[in-house]
Order: C-alpha cells, then sequence, then structure tokens
C-alpha cells in the first residue's frame, strides 16, 4: 500500500467517520428528516415500506457510515467499502438537497451540497472501480 494511497483514501472518508458518528449521537434529532422524507413518498410506495422506528434508521446509517468509512481509510476491503458509502449517498443526496424544489439561498445551498455529494459519489466509485489498495 502506497502512501499516497492511503492518504487519498482516509481523506475521502474522513466525512463519513465524522458524519457517521455524528448521525450515532444525534439520532434522536435526525429522525424527523426520515419522517420527513418517507411523507415525501407516494401514498403507494409508502404502503409497501414496514413502520421501523426513524431514530433506529438513522443510527443504523450512521453505524454504517463510521464503519464503512473507517475501512475504507485503514485499506481494508476497500472497493466494498467505497461500494456501500456510494450507495448510502445516492439517495441522501436526492432526498436530501433536492435543490429543484426550493427558492433562493436555500435552493443555492443545496445545491452545493448536492454537487459536493456527486463529487464524493465519482471519488468513491474510483476506488470501488480501480481497488485503490
Amino acid at each position: 500500500m502506497s502512501f499516497a494511497k492511503f492518504t487519498a483514501r482516509s481523506l475521502l472518508s474522513a466525512i463519513f467517520i465524522t458524519g457517521g458518528l455524528g448521525e450515532f449521537k444525534k439520532a434522536d434529532q435526525l429522525s424527523g428528516v426520515v419522517d420527513g422524507l418517507l411523507a415525501k413518498l407516494p401514498e403507494s410506495a409508502r404502503s409497501q415500506i414496514p413502520e421501523v422506528d426513524s431514530e433506529l434508521l438513522v443510527k443504523v446509517n450512521g453505524a454504517s457510515m463510521l464503519t464503512a468509512g473507517s475501512l475504507l481509510a485503514l485499506g481494508i476491503k476497500p472497493r466494498l467499502a467505497a461500494t456501500v458509502l456510494a450507495a448510502q449517498l445516492v439517495p441522501v443526496t436526492a432526498a436530501g438537497h433536492a435543490f429543484w424544489e426550493k427558492e433562493g439561498a436555500e435552493k443555492q445551498g443545496d445545491q452545493i451540497q448536492f454537487f459536493k455529494n456527486l463529487g464524493l459519489i465519482g471519488g468513491l466509485l474510483a476506488v470501488a472501480l480501480d481497488g485503490a489498495k
């Protein structure tokens, strides 16, 4: 393993490690976001989703980000870890940063976050497809 790849993976994973830890610690505060996103789904889709505690979903997501981010940073199964993180980031980006539904400064903020997440997905896919061992 080269020092450069270790450094690159560590830098890429930092946002997932800190974000995952933050989600796990503040799951009670973030559970309302999950409820809001689920409320946006059409009734036909909502009826197919079993009732699950939204706080638990936030904790599971946070733990998954923390675990996959740590594995990526350490170079343990980096392709798998990057794939998991990219897969998690797709729905978060589409649902959580829907800038096309907003106006003004709120639209601009969500647009920045949306494209930042796309950049992260691109970096994760580069690791997932290349191996970056």
